[in-house]
């Protein structure tokens, strides 16, 4: 956190900048590729382009200071001088400054100060203030205002940024009094401090902490996203990485092939030959092409027709004038008796609908363009999957490279994968490698991204993570090729979609469906196990931080539980099962709590927080199963540990509850339609002929003991008792 700005004590300015004539890389600590220019202080355009450790968050523009933006060429000096402080706060004349910052930033973050110093040093040129002494809070306070709004758009009102935006603005007006004995060309008057005593964030009334509140992707919109991505990733997927193989390898020879010259005609008229006697239609061009060729040429008979394929078929590269003018007339003739089709894919193989089953051909047949489109929206799904059942951030995708699967068998059996990378967030510049944890088909659709992109080893495997605008692409292109409705997917309706989006909705549904799924085939409690065998195996690494804002959603979640099973009791909805008895005991205490408290400290309370205070102990208890709740309070009764011999144990055994005999587990109205389901389930396998009878009497104590779970349930809902 940056410290807050201290009223200045008279000091001499320098006359000659600490920073004079040096290297900024080699003075910030910063490894420059190998022949590249230096940087030196004095220089207003510094280019640290060919920065080694530059990890992939950075963008090119962002490494490319201009200082000569700022009109007043002295205050160019105190954004050079503080910037360089930033970037090395260990430099002698930097530890001389009583209130620097003493944590290093990044150029990243340099580069957002440096727009920032842009901006109010140039609003100050515009007040017609030339000095930096002449400053007032009055002008710091406009200033503030002007940047709270912003930038007009047409037909939009204006809207009024939030305080986290705004609190880089008043960090950078208070950045020089923070620096003062370093500044050599200006500084704000002695004694002046912009919101003196105050920090940044709280001038803007930014609040520390707080809750998450990135929303999580709507059910609407992620059900249907989750089921089109892993149908493109897992049957049409293998397909176009296939077919793509072929076209590469087709396409391999052509670049050293001779033009169609008089002698090769005969060669073209081999071919056209054969396509006449095997019906075989001409080659056509890729959807786009067509578009661009029609628009420029006008259409024709032939504007579908890929000339270059048909060329390559005669093994020659191109065709010429004379030669196109030669076999024009018998092109002509064959196009008119045996049609222009796309060349690839024209068997496709059949896969099954995703609604219904149905065997359709994997595709219409292609062009190679329209086939290379179809690999890129294949891997928007690829990246899709792995941001969703991975919780990556942005940084942490981008850093995935060609060749970052990991996969090794463990001892228990089975086989652990992995995604090798590199861990931005809170480290050093250029991050450390790290490695995350995922599950099955988050490495198939990365192995899928890898044979899609066809790069070398440790390229960039997605490029850009914007994932809103490439979902959109892809709603658009199913639709407009048709594709969807071929391949029997359901409609993704628009909505915003980010990996931030994406890992907060993950959170969220590991903490409050432990055995449930996120989509079909998508099991949340293997997400859940391979997070926190990443978080074991690497307790520093960038799984850690899911993993915590996992655990703060579940204790929230539980928290809400256990206050609406108190609200439930007060309204005479109770518990039922084993542990209802001792539940209610632990709510009718507390309900005693808070009538004493009411009684002898009246008060009006907006929120539960002090019921919430009350029933923290018993929801930390709280362990959620996909058909009860069990109260883990006392292990000693517990009686899954029990059965596995751990009386010891500090967390239930979920796996083997038994909740109609454990006397801590507890069944709930919104666990009826569980029960139901089991009844529903045991009711068909009864019914069906192909179960062997031995099993159906099995079968009849479940269903029995599913039975009377709803009937208690139903009894305790209605019973006239409260907590």
């Amino acid at each position: 956190m940056m410290p807050r700005p201290p009223a200045p004590a008279a000091r001499p300015r320098r006359t000659v900048s600490a920073f004079a004539s040096l290297d900024v890389c080699e003075t910030a600590g910063l490894r420059l590729a190998p022949g590249a220019a230096r940087v030196l202080f004095e220089q207003d355009r510094w280019v640290l382009s060919a920065l080694l450790d530059a990890h992939r968050m950075v963008k090119d523009h962002e490494l490319i200071w201009e200082f000569t933006e700022i009109l007043n060429p002295r205050w160019r000096t105190v954004a050079k001088e503080i910037l360089l402080a930033l970037l090395a706060p260990q430099h002698e004349a930097v530890l001389a400054c009583a209130h620097a910052i003493r944590s290093v930033r990044s150029p990243r973050t340099c580069f957002r100060f440096l727009q920032q110093f842009t901006d109010w040093f140039n609003w100050l040129t515009r007040q017609g203030i030339t000095r930096l002494d002449e400053v007032t809070q009055h002008l710091c306070e406009r200033y503030l205002e002007e940047r709270h709004w912003s930038v007009p758009t047409p037909g939009e009102p204006r809207r009024r940024l939030e305080p986290d935006t705004m609190a880089e603005v008043a960090r950078t007006v208070q950045l020089p009094v923070l620096y003062g004995e370093l500044l050599s060309s200006d500084a704000y008057a002695e004694g002046f401090a912009p919101w003196e005593g105050r920090s940044a964030s709280a001038v803007v009334g930014a609040k520390a902490g707080g809750p998450n509140r990135v929303p999580p992707v709507p059910d609407h919109v992620l059900q249907p996203l989750l089921a089109t991505c892993l149908y493109l990733v897992d049957v049409v997927g293998p397909h176009v990485a296939d077919l793509l193989d072929e076209v590469r390898a087709a396409a391999g020879p052509g670049q050293d092939l001779p033009r169609v010259t008089k002698e090769r005609v005969p060669a073209v008229r081999q071919v056209l030959a054969r396509l006449r006697a095997t019906g075989e239609p001409l080659p056509g061009l890729a959807v786009t092409v067509v578009g661009r060729r029609v628009g420029r040429y006008g259409a024709n008979p032939l504007s579908h027709m890929s000339w270059g394929h048909l060329a390559r078929m005669a093994g020659v590269g191109a065709f010429n004038e004379y030669a196109r003018e030669q076999v024009l007339p018998e092109i002509l003739e064959l196009a008119a008796e045996v049609g222009i089709e796309r060349p690839w894919a024209r068997q496709a193989a059949l896969i099954a609908r995703a609604n219904n089953g149905q065997q359709v051909p994997w595709t219409h047949p292609v062009g190679e363009e329209d086939l290379q489109l179809m690999a890129n929206y294949v891997v928007t799904a690829c990246l899709t999957l792995t941001s969703a059942l991975s919780g990556m951030r942005t940084s942490e995708l981008l850093e995935l490279s060609v060749g970052c699967r990991r996969s090794r068998s463990v001892p228990s059996g089975g086989i652990r994968y992995g995604l090798a990378g590199r861990l931005i967030k809170g480290k050093k510049f250029g991050g450390v490698p790290d490695e995350w944890v995922v599950i099955e088909q988050v490495d198939r659709a990365v192995a899928l991204a890898e044979r899609l992109v066809h790069r070398p080893p440790g390229a960039a495997l997605f490029g850009s993570i914007s994932l809103s605008s490439r979902v959109n692409n892809l709603r658009g292109w199913l639709e407009r090729t048709g594709n969807r409705e071929h391949w029997g997917l359901p409609v993704i309706p628009p909505g915003p979609t980010s990996p931030r989006m994406l890992r907060r909705t993950l959170a969220l549904s590991i903490a409050e469906r432990p055995g449930g799924l996120l989509a079909a085939k998508i099991a949340l409690k293997h997400i859940s196990v391979a997070t926190t065998e990443g978080y074991a195996a690497r307790p520093g690494g960038s799984q850690r931080l899911f993993h915590a804002e996992m655990q703060t959603a579940e204790e929230e979640h539980h928290m809400k539980l256990t206050v609406q099973a108190f609200r439930d009791a007060q309204a005479g909805i109770l518990p039922a099962g084993p542990g209802a008895r001792g539940l209610l005991d632990a709510l009718r205490h507390v309900d005693a709590q808070l009538k004493d408290a009411a009684r002898t400290d009246p008060k009006v309370l907006a929120d539960d927080r002090h019921l919430e205070s009350l029933l923290r102990k018993l929801a930390k208890a709280l362990h959620v199963g996909p058909a009860n709740f069990c109260w883990f309070r006392d292990p000693s009764k517990a009686l899954c540990l029990r059965l596995a011999g751990t009386p010891d144990a500090k967390r239930p055994l979920v796996g083997l509850c038994d909740s109609a005999r454990c006397p801590q587990a507890t069944h709930h109205p919104s666990q009826r339609p569980v029960w139901i389901g089991t009844i529903t389930t045991i009711d068909a396998l009864l019914d069906s002929p192909r179960i062997p009878k031995g099993e159906k009497t099995r079968l009849l104590p479940e269903r029995e003991r599913a039975a009377r779970v709803v009937a208690e349930i139903d009894a305790c809902a209605t019973a006239p008792e409260a907590a």
